[in-house]
Order: structure tokens, then sequence, then C-alpha cells
């Protein structure tokens, strides 16, 4: 499909990324989980959303709507096993996300967030900003999946960093910023 404009795409964080069809194929897929379809099922599934959004001509989406599409697309096509494990998925990731909290030198505590720890990656490796997301949601998906409370700022660097060695991005150390001269 040609792309005459890109579909830009509202994150429920407030950032935009462009609409990736890769990713809502990875997504539906996965929701599929051999149970139903394959692999190119759901990329042909995908790229009707994205063939909707362009014929709809929507400049911005919110990524909650993009994921409503899904739904919608995988029942209409008789893939109900897999519209009822993606929302399973997804209310199991924001329950995850408002309960686990890192905890921050001296004991101070946020919320989760995952842009943060994206961000991180971005900055401290030298990663392209849609890199440093996928491996901040591999981080992510490990953290929600132990179903802790917290989890200290430190062991997440750890495994930021691991995960990023074992992705073959960078060396066995981060980059370091250059420490500014006084």
């Amino acid at each position: 499909m040609s792309e005459s404009r890109t579909i830009r795409v509202l994150k429920r964080d407030g950032g935009v990324e462009r609409f990736d069809e890769a990713k809502l194929t990875a997504a539906m897929f996965a929701a599929m989980d051999g149970r139903e379809g394959d692999y190119e099922d759901a990329r042909e599934l995908a790229r009707a959303v994205q063939c909707y959004l362009h014929r709809s001509n929507w400049p911005c989406v919110a990524s909650a709507a993009i994921f409503e599409m899904a739904m919608k697309i995988l029942r209409r096509v008789h893939l109900g096993a897999a519209a009822i494990a993606m929302a399973d998925y997804r209310q199991r990731r924001k329950a995850g996300r408002r309960l686990t909290r890192v905890v921050h030198d001296r004991g101070q505590m946020t919320a989760w967030d995952k842009s943060w720890l994206a961000k991180l990656a971005s900055q401290s490796w030298h990663l392209a900003p849609r890199t440093g997301r996928i491996v901040a949601g591999e981080v992510e998906r490990f953290v929600l999946a132990q179903q802790r409370e917290s989890i200290s700022r430190a062991e997440l660097i750890d495994l930021l960093n691991r995960c990023v060695v074992e992705y073959g991005l960078a060396d066995a150390v981060p980059v370091q910023p250059p420490v500014p001269q006084t």
C-alpha cells in the first residue's frame, strides 16, 4: 500500500508515534497464540486497519481506538478467542502498570512508567526512540509477569541493560554521557 501521508498514533502517555503495521500485526498474532489464524492472517488484518485509517483521512488516532478496531476486526472474521485474549492481555497489563511502583534512591516511590524507561534506554544506549520503546516493552513484560508491587530503580536499569545486550544493541556497558566541566 502506498503511503501518501503518515498516520500518527496518540499513545496513552501523551506521546505520538507513527502507525506501525508490524506492531499491530505482532499484537494480533500474539493474541491468536496458535489457536486461530497465522501470521499472514494477522498481517492482513493489520493492513485492513491501516487501510481504513488512510481512507478515513485521520491525521492522528488514539492507540485505544486502534485497539478497538483490532478487536472489532478479529470478531468480524470469527477470531473471537483471539479478540478475548487480546482484551485480557490489555487488562492484565493495565492492572500491572497501576499496581507496580519503582523504588528510587532514598526510598522515593513512583508509579510504573514505561515511557520513562524508554527514554532512559534511548538516551543511555543512543537508541532510536522506537527501539527504546521496544526494549522498554520487553522489560515491562518481564516485570509485570512477576506481579511484584515494587522494583528498585537499580534492578530496573540492570534489566534494561541486560535486555539491550541480549538484543545485540550495545557492548556490555551503556554509553555514559560526558560529565559537564565546572
